[in-house]
């Protein structure tokens, strides 16, 4: 399934330091069989996988 979400992220050199807004983008390849109350943070761990510089990510909303 995908997902279009938000969030916020920081670099995983300064990961206190939130930079980034990210407004919209879409998260490709979800698995149909994730619980609804995990989908959040299976999307980040699959931003955080997909780009190895991100630090933390906060704020993340399912659009």
């Amino acid at each position: 399934m995908d997902y279009r979400v938000s969030y916020e992220h920081s670099l995983a050199s300064a990961p206190d330091d939130f930079i980034v807004q990210v407004p919209g983008q879409v998260i490709s390849d979800v698995p149909a069989s994730v619980p609804r109350a995990l989908l959040p943070e299976f999307i980040a761990d699959l931003i955080r996988q997909r780009s190895p510089k991100i630090g933390r990510i906060r704020n993340l909303r399912i659009l």
